[in-house]
Order: C-alpha cells, then structure tokens, then sequence
C-alpha cells in the first residue's frame, strides 16, 4: 500500500477509543496523517476514512508466548523499515510503553523515533505507571525516556508541572491538550426507566455506578467500604468492568460477601462492549471514582458526556474537571470522606442537571482539542541560511 502521509501516528495498541477520537480530531483539522494500525482498529479507521497501515497485526492476549515475542519482533523491524523510509515525516507516538519491555520500548524503540523523523512527539498518559511511582528504577528510566522526543503531550497541568519538577524538563518542551470525549460510544433515545429497566433496577432505586477496569489503584474496595459506611436504603452499588489480577478480584468477592446487604452490590464482571455502555450510564444516580492514584481518567469524559454527576477523591488532576456544577469531590481519600460525599451528592441530586453538564462537555470535542494541536505536524522550519 502507498502512503504519502506527512505525520506518521503510531498508537502501540493503545485504547482504541482513544485513539479512534483522537486521530479523527486531526482529520476534522485538516491534519495529513497515516496511522500503524493493528487487527483491533483497522477495520474502524477505515471505516471512518482514515488512512493507515496495519503493521502490528493481533493483539491477542491468549498467544502462545512465542506468538506474541515473534509478532512484536517483527511488529518493530516493519515499524523502523516504514520510517526509514520517510525521514521527513513528524512522528507521533501515542500509546504507552509496556513496563516489561520498558527497556526496549522506553529506550531503543523511543530513540528510533527520534531519529527516524523530523520531529518526535510523544504522549504522556501517566508520568510513572501506576504500579511504578515508588520504584527508582523506572524513575531512572523515565529521566532518559523524557530526555528524547522533542516534544511532549501532557493531558493535565499537573503532569506538565511533576514532569519540570521531578524530571527536570524544560517547559517548552511540553504541551497540554486534555483527554477528549469519548464519542466512539454510542447514544440512542434510551431513557433512563428504560435502561434501569435492562438492569433489573427499580424506578425510584438510588444507584452508585463504578465503570471501567477493577484495578487496586482504582479502588472499588474503598468505595465498598464507603457504600457500607453509607447505609442508605434502597441504594445500590453497580460495579461494571473487569479484573486483571485473580487476588484482587477474590478481595473483593469476599468483601462483596461480608457486606451487610451483598445483594444490594452488583458486579457486571466483565467487558462492557461500546453499545452497552449508555445503558449503565443512563440508568445511574451518580459515577464514583474512588481511585487511589491516577494521572488523568477517559471514564470522567463517558460521565461528561453523558450528563452524568461524578463523586471522587481528590487525586491526580480528576479536581480540574468535577466542578460543584458537575459534582462532588471527597474532602478526605478514604472510606469515611468518600460516604460523605455520597451523602453531599445525594443531598443536593436534584441540582446537578445533566443537560447542563453534558453542554458544558462539548469544549472537550476531539475537533475542538486537536485544533490547537494541528501546528505541530507542519514541517519544522528550516533555519534561514546565514548573510552573504
């Protein structure tokens, strides 16, 4: 296949929601791009017009490990052909690179970027993995990871200002452009009785929704706790997502069964398929995110988008975007000050009107964001040659 792309984007099998939304923002800006694609997001880029290549192939987890060693394998040697080739091109490297091939992706791979292109530009999701922000060694590796693109994306100030104070990089080297709204999920007329209907959830029942990945780090135990400390009658807790790790997952079963009222804490375990997702987001009172640590969170953009009220701690940059028009932040991060919010929500739930907070959403478009971005994928300007 031919490409004659200026800007190369390369996601790494990141989100593909995120990278759906995101490189349509740079089409509705006008942005010349190709995107190295995989098995998972060819089918939808081209469905939507954009142009890609799909280098990478499956990504399936249950490979044999042999399978997926020799697809990364090959996965690089095409990446690094392919840019070879277009020396001219900017470089936009989205995704994330894995923590057990940090060395050979954070290293290797990112100086490969660098200089195979005209301009490197790399995403910074989180700062350190979640796992990783007491380990001094990929605080180490991370040093040398920020010192090679010549640009960095942040998706809050916060990380712009640990990235200058932690990791001594300059400010002109990092941009912010916040995380867009995820309008890869589709939205129908569905009611809200008609989705709680679906969920085999009562009319006037008060519903507390947790979405997304069950992760330690995203605390569903704490909220657990608060929902205990809450003890409010005909309140039920929703928890939709997966598990990655088996001990977590048992933590929170036996929780789930030591609870007062095990009934009225429901887990949909498993994977919410895009078409799903309105159902759990119209039927619920509130979103809450007891997250422990988090840089930046796409699951407070599903609750933006849908008009949602959100109840959080008060970590990573999540206070930039739940405002007292929108929600409720926890004046503590534990069980105790996350019940309380709860109960502040609750309290004032008729004030919070989801037109309003869905209206307000809308500066968050992928076409709005990228606008500013587009700059960066013009050429590097030359330097003027010197006075005869």
């Amino acid at each position: 296949m031919k490409i004659e792309a200026g800007n190369i984007i390369i996601p790494h099998g990141f989100e593909v929601n995120y990278t759906m939304g995101f490189v349509k923002g740079l089409k509705a800006n006008g942005v010349d791009f190709c995107v190295l694609c995989c098995d998972l997001t060819e089918a939808g880029l081209r469905a939507k017009g954009i142009p890609c290549l799909n280098l990478r192939g499956s990504t399936d987890e249950k490979r044999p490990m042999a399978a997926k060693l020799a697809n990364l394998a090959a996965y690089y040697a095409r990446t690094l052909l392919f840019l070879l080739r277009r020396r001219s091109c900017t470089v936009h490297f989205t995704g994330i690179f894995r923590d057990e091939a940090i060395l050979v992706e954070g290293l290797f791979l990112n100086l490969c970027f660098r200089l195979l292109s005209a301009r490197y530009v790399y995403t910074v999701h989180n700062v350190l993995p979640h796992s990783r922000q007491n380990s001094r060694f990929f605080r180490g590796v991370y040093r040398l990871v920020y010192k090679i693109p010549d640009l960095l994306l942040v998706t809050t100030h916060r990380a712009r200002q640990q990235l200058m104070e932690e990791f001594s990089v300059p400010e002109s080297k990092i941009e912010v452009m916040s995380i867009g709204l995820n309008e890869e999920m589709p939205t129908t007329r569905l009611t809200c009785a008609e989705a709680r209907r679906r969920l085999g959830c009562g009319p006037q029942e008060k519903i507390i929704l947790f979405f997304g990945r069950m992760d330690e780090y995203k605390g569903l135990d704490l909220l657990i706790d608060a929902f205990e400390q809450l003890n409010m009658p005909e309140t039920t807790l929703l928890a939709a997502g997966s598990f990655r790790d088996e001990g977590y997952r048992r933590k929170i079963l036996a929780a789930v069964a030591s609870a007062r009222n095990p009934p009225a804490i429901r887990l949909e375990e498993r994977r919410i398929p895009n078409e799903e997702v309105e159902v759990f987001f119209k039927a619920a009172d509130v979103l809450c995110l007891p997250y422990r640590n988090i840089y930046q969170s796409g699951v407070v953009f599903l609750a933006l988008r849908f008009g949602i009220p959100v109840v959080a701690t008060d970590t990573g940059s999540l206070r930039e975007f739940v405002d007292e028009k929108s929600g409720v932040i926890a004046k503590t991060n534990d069980a105790a000050g996350l019940a309380e919010a709860l109960r502040v929500f609750f309290g004032r739930r008729d004030q919070f009107s989801r037109e309003e907070i869905a209206g307000g959403a809308k500066k968050y478009k992928w076409e709005n964001l990228c606008r500013a971005m587009a700059p960066l994928y013009q050429p590097p300007v030359s330097a003027p040659p010197p006075p005869a």
